[in-house]
This record gives structure tokens, sequence and C-alpha cells, in this order.
């Protein structure tokens, strides 16, 4: 057997060969590419870890990497720095994500310890990344227990929907457990809300700034989850004429001061809508008979399930009601959706960002969501949600 002698000065060449190694990793990134490496500890082989990116409302997996002793990594090209989000829908894991930024040529390492991905450590040199990890550190200690009952919640309802579809007495029992998880969880997720806009009247109005603001702002109508309109508007002060100028400061601005909302027996409010063509449509084009209005999207379960109940209703009622489906997707998963599912009738949307225009006017809080209007132009019946048989119920109800 060969021996060998590590001298003191072999080490000192070793150690130095070794550093250079590891703090060399960001030069291996190419200046038009992104690298993502991530360590987790604890967490077996053969998870699948997802990286996303925010398309609307709707989210787009963009890479999956199934762990391998303890590791995963994501790497592409990138122009300009953005958001990305990482999640899992393995078990264990909650319902959320964490937001990485993204920047040419930058590397970023993730640490985690477990399968709360919000408690995972993001080591990178783009700012928006460390400005995020600031709002993170606000409220670390409350996000941990916070990731603990998500986690227990999404185990529930992916029992519930993927182990146990259509039975309804474990729907009842996954109901209780979910409903019990968020008497504790919602205290916990209005705390860490809270200590974030405390931490952003003295932080600077930065990209992260403003996309945490965005959120609070189109959350302001569901007054028993978020009850911080008070404490939304004075951020809202905060920001320059520059600021919401900026197409998220326009969304902002919509929600803080909304447009006039309208209910059962209020006329109608019309707007700026486009077909597939890129037609300009108006909902007073079918006054004189009754309007259903659908608010829906193809990222939402139910808005798809109800798709071909939808088209029954279309036919049973075509003499007396039109229908209108006002998709919230952007333009061009849209018009591909409804071109793959060969989606007749008045397929619309207002083109705008987030839940705007119409759908605040006519106080859409969760989709799929419907407006029947009178002849007369004025609104009859509002619903949301949908279940087996319930649209051909309420029309039926609505117009016999």
């Amino acid at each position: 057997m060969r021996k060998y002698i590590i001298t003191p000065a072999l080490l000192a060449i070793v150690c130095m060969v070794m550093c250079h190694c590891t703090f060399n990793r960001k030069a291996s990134v190419a200046a038009n590419e992104y690298l993502i490496q991530g360590e987790l500890a604890n967490l077996p082989d053969s998870i699948v870890i997802g990286l996303y990116e925010e398309d609307g409302s709707i989210l787009n997996c963009v890479w999956r990497d199934t762990l391998m002793n303890g590791q995963f990594s994501f790497r592409d090209t990138v122009s300009t720095t953005r958001k990305m989000l990482i999640m899992s829908d393995n078990r264990g894991f909650p319902g959320t994500w964490l937001e990485v930024w993204i920047a040419p040529g930058e590397y970023i390492e993730i640490k985690g310890q477990d399968k709360l991905v919000k408690t995972w450590e993001v080591v990178s040199d783009v700012p928006e990344q460390q400005e995020e990890n600031r709002f993170t550190a606000c409220a670390m200690a409350q996000q941990k227990e916070l990731m603990q009952y998500m986690a227990a919640e999404y185990d529930w309802q992916r029992m519930m929907f993927i182990d146990h579809p259509g039975d309804r007495e474990f729907e009842s029992q996954a109901w209780a457990k979910i409903d019990s998880i968020r008497k504790l969880s919602m205290p916990l997720q209005q705390e860490i809300w809270k200590k974030e806009m405390e931490y952003m009247e003295e932080a600077p109005v930065s990209p992260v700034w403003m996309d945490r603001l965005l959120l609070f702002a189109s959350m302001m109508k569901y007054e028993t989850i978020i009850p911080y309109k008070e404490e939304v508007k004075k951020l809202y002060a905060r920001m320059s004429e520059a600021d919401k100028q900026t197409d998220d400061g326009q969304e902002i601005t919509t929600y803080v001061y909304p447009p006039t909302t309208v209910g059962i027996g209020d006329m109608m409010v019309d707007g700026d809508l486009y077909d597939a063509n890129d037609s300009l449509r108006h909902i007073s084009e079918f006054k004189g008979k009754f309007i259903l209005l659908d608010f829906w999207s193809s990222g939402c379960g139910p808005c798809v399930e109800s798709i071909p109940e939808m088209e029954k209703v279309m036919d049973l009622y075509k003499d007396k009601m039109t229908v209108i489906s006002i998709s919230e997707d952007p333009k061009a998963r849209w018009k591909e959706y409804i071109k793959t599912k060969g989606m007749g009738g008045n397929q619309w949307n207002e083109l705008r960002k987030g839940r705007t225009g119409l759908a605040l006017n006519y106080q859409v809080r969760g989709i799929p969501h419907y407006v029947l209007i009178a002849p007369d132009g004025k609104i009859q019946d509002v619903w949301s949600g949908y279940g087996a048989g319930s649209l051909l119920g309420q029309v039926e109800k609505n117009l016999k």
C-alpha cells in the first residue's frame, strides 16, 4: 500500500483549490443565464421540485428537477431580472412557494432543512432577492409555524381531491379538519402581513415593495381575511407619481380606490371587452334579453368543470338568454385555450391585469362567478362556485 504524507504546504494548496472551486461557481454562469442550485437536508430522494413563473393568475411550470443526494438545480437563459417561484406538490409540502429572483449571469443558492419552503435560505447577489429576504426575516418564527399548518391543510386537500374523489363522507371529514387548521393558521398569516406592512413603512419603495403592496391591495375586498385597509392606504401614499404610473402602480390604484360596485337590483355596468378576433365588444349589445356573465379562468378547476354544463345552458336557453364568458387569462393563453377546446359562444376578455375592471364592478371575489342580467338591464341574480347540476338549476330557477 502506498502511503501519502499531507504536509502543511500541501494542505494549504488543497484548501485554496477547494475555495477556488466554491467561490467560482458564479463565474461558471454565462452572462445570459441564471443558475439556481439547491441543497435540502433531511429530505428523501425522488421528491420533485418545480420552478414556476406567474402568467396572470396562473402559475406555469418552467422546469422540474428530482431531488438526488439532497440536491436540485435549474439553469436557463434570462434577459432581465424577474421573480420566479419554487414549490413542490409532494406530500408534506405546504401549498405555497418560495419567491426567487433571477437575473442575467447570477448564481442563486438555496439551503433548506425541511419541506417548509418559505423557511429556506436564499443566498444571492441579486438586489431584489436581498430585499425579499428582508421581508421574510420580518416574521420568520411565525412563518415556520404557519408553514406547518399549511402543509397539514394541503395534505388534507390532496387526500380529498386525489385519494378520495367523490367520497362525500371523507370530504365532510376533510373540510372539518381544514376548518380547524385555518382557525390556527389565519391569525398567524395576519400577523405576518402586519409585520411586513410595518417594515414597509420605512423600507425603500422597490420592485419587491411594490410586489407586496400589490398583493395587499388586491386583497382589500376580503376584509375578514386582511383587515388592514387603512394600513394599505397609508403605504399607497408613499408611492411617487412615477410609481403610480407603472403597470403595477395602476393596478394598485384600482384596488385601493375601486370603481363603483353593483349588485342585485342595480343597473348593469358595461365596459370594453374583446373577442377572439380582437374586435371591441360590449355587454349592452345584448340588452333586451337575459344576459349571463360568466367570469372564469382556464387555471380554475371548477371553471373548467363547468364548461360542458354551460354549453348545455347556452343551447337550452338560446332563445331567451345570451351567455358572455369573460376570461381573466392573459391574451395568448386565453386564445390558445378556447381554440384548443373548441369553445364557442361569446368568448370575451377585458385584457386587463389582475381582477380589475368589470370584475371589480361586479364584486368578483372568487371564480367561477355568475351575474344574471334581466332584459331591462338590471341585475337579477349573482352567485359563485360550481358543482354538478348547479348551473342548470340556478338558471332554470331564474328563467322559469
